[in-house]
Formats: C-alpha cells, sequence, structure tokens
C-alpha cells in the first residue's frame, strides 16, 4: 500500500525455461503475471522495474496447464468420496481375477457399511474375470445382504444391480438377472444417479469436491469439460446440483448437458459461458467394447452378434439440425464405426459452421476417416482417451478377444492429427483416473505404432487442441500475454521423454492465476465457504 492506495501485484517468475507451447522449440525465459493473467514474455530479462516481486521457479520447465475434455463431474466427485473399486490392475495382472474374488471383496465392501446403505461399486474388469460375466442379483443380494447395489463395468456401459436397486430405479426384479447392458442400461443412468446422490452426505461431499480440486492441482488441470445430464430422470435434480456446485469451483468447468429434449438443457442455458449440448447420455449412438454395445459393422469375434446404433440417421440429423439452430455445440458419443459413421453424417446436417465434437471416435474405417479429414481443424473436434487402449493392450486384452482384427485395425491417431483434425485427450473419469500422463502415454504408445505421436503432439491434445474445441483458446492452451496466468512446473524437458517417463511424469508445482495451489482439506466449512462465493459461468 502507499498513500492509501492498494498496489496491483505485478510479479516476474525468474530462473525458468518456459514452453508457450505455440511450437515445440518457442521457449522463453522470463514471465511477467498481474490480475492473474500473463502480462508478458520475455526472452532477455525486461526492462520494466515495475513489479511487485519476483518469483524464481529454480530452473524448473514451465508448461501451460492443461485441459480435459470429457469428464463425468458428479461421479467423479462421488466415486472419489463414497465410491468403491471392485478391480485393481496391478503389475501381476488384473486382481480379483474370477467371481469368488470379488464375492470376497463385495462381502468385505459390504460389511464396513450400514445396513440399508447405497453400494457404488466401480471399475469391474469383465475382460478379465475368468467366468467374463457380472454377477447377477441373487449373487449380489447374497454378497451384500440385500442392499441396494450398482456394480459398473470398468467402461460404463454396462452394469449389475441387486433386487434392492432394481426396485429403487422402478424396475422389477421378478424374472430379471440383475444385468443391464447396451441401451437398457443406458436409459436408466438417471435413475441411478439419483439413487447413488441422494446417499451423499455432506461431509462425503466435501471430500469428493476437495479430491477433484486436488487432483486438478496435482496433474497440473486447470478447466474440465464436464459431459452432465440424465434424460431418463424427470427432474434431474443431481445436474441442477452439480452446476451450481461447479459454478463456485476454483478450477473451471464447462458444461455439456447430455439432453436430446431441448427444454431441459434451456433450463441451464443462462449459467452457460458457451451453449453446449451432448456427450454421453441421451447423445450415445453406440456403447462400448468391453460391454458388447459398439456399433461395427462386422460381429463381435467371440459371440458372432452386432450391436445396433441406439437411432437411426433421421433421427440423429434431426436433432442435429434442432440443436445446431438452437446456438448449440454439439458433442455426442461414438465408439464402434458404425457409431461413428451415424453422428458424422449427422453432423453434415449443421448448417451454423461452428465447431462440434466427436467423443472417442475410437474406430474409422477409411472412407469414415476421409469424411473426418475433410472437415478441417476449425469445424471438427475428437476427443479421444488412448489411455485405455494401452492399459487394454497390457492387461486387460478387451479388444483381442471381442474384436476380429479388422476392427482392430481401424483404431487410429497419427493419420488424424496429421489430417488436421483438432484432436483431443482427455480421461472419461471416472471410467478412468484423471491422470493426463497415462492417456498422453496412450498416444506416445499407441495401440498400433505406426499411429503414435510425439510426446510435444500428445501435449497439444491436452492445452491448445482442447483450448480451441472448447472455444476458449482467448484464455487457455499455451503461456502467451492477455491468457490465464495458469501454469505448473517440472524437472524434466516433457517434449523428449520416453513414454515411460511420460506414464510417471507429474508436475512439481502448480499456479492459478500466478499464484502456486494451495490444497484443500475436505472439510464441511470448507464447503460452505464455498457455497457463499458468487456463481461463474460454466
Amino acid at each position: 500500500m502507499r498513500d492509501g492506495i492498494m498496489r496491483k501485484e505485478k510479479i516476474l517468475f525468474t530462473d525458468g525455461i518456459f514452453h508457450s507451447v505455440k511450437s515445440q522449440e518457442d521457449v522463453f525465459s522470463y514471465m511477467a503475471a498481474e490480475d492473474g493473467r500473463i502480462a508478458g514474455t520475455y526472452r532477455e530479462r525486461p526492462k520494466d522495474t515495475g513489479f511487485t516481486r519476483e518469483v524464481s521457479l529454480q530452473g524448473r520447465h514451465v508448461y501451460p496447464c492443461l485441459i480435459d475434455s470429457h469428464v463425468h463431474l458428479l461421479y467423479t466427485i462421488a466415486m472419489a468420496a463414497m465410491g468403491f473399486s471392485v478391480c485393481e490392475i496391478t503389475a501381476k495382472g488384473v486382481e480379483p481375477s474370477d467371481l469368488a474374488g470379488i464375492e470376497r471383496r463385495l462381502r468385505a465392501y459390504a460389511e464396513s457399511r450400514k445396513k440399508g446403505s447405497v453400494i457404488a461399486a466401480n471399475n469391474y474388469i469383465l475382460s478379465a474375470v475368468k467366468e467374463r460375466r457380472l454377477p447377477t442379483k441373487e449373487e449380489l443380494d447374497s454378497w451384500c445382504g440385500g442392499r441396494p447395489v450398482v456394480v459398473y463395468n470398468i467402461d460404463g456401459h454396462s452394469s449389475a444391480l441387486s433386487t434392492e436397486m432394481l426396485k429403487k430405479i422402478g424396475i422389477d426384479p421378478q424374472g430379471h438377472d440383475g444385468i443391464l447392458c447396451g441401451e437398457a442400461h443406458e436409459r436408466v443412468q438417471g435413475k441411478l444417479t439419483d439413487a447413488i446422490a441422494a446417499s451423499i452426505t455432506l461431509p462425503v461431499l466435501a471430500k469428493g469436491i476437495a479430491n477433484f480440486h486436488n487432483t486438478c492441482g496435482d496433474y497440473g488441470i486447470t478447466m474440465v469439460g464436464a459431459l452432465e445430464g440424465n434424460g431418463d430422470s424427470v427432474k434431474d435434480p443431481t445436474t441442477a446440483l452439480i452446476t451450481a456446485l461447479a459454478r463456485r469451483f476454483d478450477r473451471e468447468v464447462r458444461f455439456y448437458y447430455q439432453y436430446m429434449d431441448l427444454d431441459k438443457a434451456k433450463r441451464f442455458a443462462r449459467f452457460q459461458k458457451q451453449l453446449r449440448i451432448g456427450g454421453c447420455g441421451d447423445w450415445e449412438m453406440d456403447g462400448s467394447v468391453g460391454s458388447h454395445s459398439a456399433a461395427f459393422h462386422l460381429p463381435f469375434r467371440d459371440s458372432g452378434k452386432t450391436a445396433p446404433c441406439y437411432y437411426s440417421q433421421e433421427e440423429v440429423n434431426e436433432a442435429v439440425r434442432r440443436m445446431d439452430q438452437a446456438g448449440y455445440q454439439i458433442a455426442s458419443h461414438a465408439i464402434g464405426d458404425c457409431g461413428v459413421e451415424r453422428i458424422l453424417d449427422g453432423l453434415s446436417c449443421a448448417s451454423s459452421g461452428r465447431m462440434h465434437r466427436i467423443e472417442h471416435c475410437e474406430f474409422v474405417t477409411d472412407e469414415t476417416k476421409e469424411k473426418l479429414l475433410a472437415y478441417g481443424p476449425q469445424k471438427l473436434a475428437v476427443v479421444m482417451q488412448p489411455g485405455y487402449s494401452w492399459i487394454d493392450r497390457h492387461y486387460l486384452h478387451t479388444y483381442e478377444q471381442f474384436l476380429p482384427d479388422e476392427m482392430v485395425s481401424e483404431m487410429r491417431l497419427r493419420s488424424l492429427y496429421d489430417g488436421g483434425l483438432c484432436l483431443c485427450g482427455s480421461s472419461d473419469s471416472p471410467v478412468q483416473d484423471m491422470n493426463p500422463y497415462v492417456q498422453m502415454l496412450g498416444m506416445v504408445d499407441f495401440y498400433h505404432p505406426a499411429e503414435s505421436l510425439t510426446p510435444y503432439e500428445a501435449f497439444r491434445s491436452y492445452t491448445l487442441h482442447p483450448a480451441q474445441a472448447m472455444m476458449e483458446e482467448k484464455d487457455y492452451g499455451t503461456l502467451e500475454a492477455g491468457k490465464k496466468a495458469d501454469f505448473f512446473t517440472a524437472e524434466q524437458d516433457f517434449f523428449r521423454l520416453s513414454p515411460a517417463e511420460i506414464g510417471e511424469f507429474r508436475p512439481v508445482q502448480t499456479y492459478y492465476g500466478g499464484r502456486p495451489y494451495r490444497r484443500k482439506t475436505g472439510s464441511v466449512a470448507e464447503l460452505f465457504a464455498m457455497l457463499l462465493k458468487k456463481g461463474k459461468m460454466v
């Protein structure tokens, strides 16, 4: 304070190797930050003497913070605070690897919970379990003492429910084995979300929100694209809840509301920085490989059957036209080659010229690849999770068990990147951990080696590309004057790391608005203080 006037803080960051990410070679040595934004970047020490303080970054490498384009935020928070992981991936493989082991884990967990409490179990790895199936409702009833239970397959597209959970979501358990797959699974997610959310207490919520913020800080993430909303829930109170909470988060959240019903989406339009719709939920063209609900031209190797797309081409075309004309950026889940073709053909009905997104886009025929590339970098973003296929190749072996070789050969990465698509990495949390470096590992050591990216290209998929895809490139994606001073430091030059080193890479310190991140405690008092903040646009 000088003469009773509060001086603005202007910080000069020194002793750093700053990577702008505009190109792999663009590096500078000093960076100024003022009012939470980058005020200047310099190769030589600036002559300006108006800095209120200097911060040495101790010779470390400095990078712009990351953006995770595809997160299911409510589930991420809930699972972090109260979820239970059924299977674990270890150096020896997947454990447990049979139903007897699953039974032991579920029994032990249920015994630690109050009678009647909801159990949400995640990360069941069907392809690694010897019996190659989910548990039946009778098994869950016996193992968990009659509690309401849902067990999610690792890909999030099939589930097993106990008798009490079937009743909670309005399914008659009589004659039902409790296993849901394909559309039967997808179209009850709102009711399941409501049932799980109803059991979340304030301490659990506080713990989950703190965990989300601390995870972002640990990995150097500044923003997430949150795909929320359940069309089968009439009032969908959980989506209103997560929107109200996220508007007061320290981290930036941008919502994609997963409704085909425009009126449902419009309830939240006044809170959105840009109108965004879709993702998974009602906007799924198909399911997943592990649940045998991904839509392919060829049948699955083990079952000899094909899975259908969830909507006809006419239905998709009409939905795209309606949402595009209403001013929304559209995102849509598509995994199998038929699913990708279905939404890609639908997006040809969009007339606004704005960029839309395809989520996952895992299997692409030669013909479809040419259609994708015809859009160019400003009209279409592809949001992928290559870390999953890396894990699958090394531990789960889902693709080789369930898919013909012709399908597996359709997995592409470099050919899409080189073709100029806006290719984004993401976690699909809580399907996977939010760890971005596993996804980048999956890019530099791709399922098909010839389709791998360089470390720099992989890093752009978590910075510049998602900033463009989410229409946030004015504030995020690179270290440039005028953008948010959100960055992290690291000991290594990320762009020169081996795949193994990328998988183990972690920031040393994350800065938001030029200030080092301070970890949250997860207390209820901390949650109440957050709720008193003024809501921002999401």
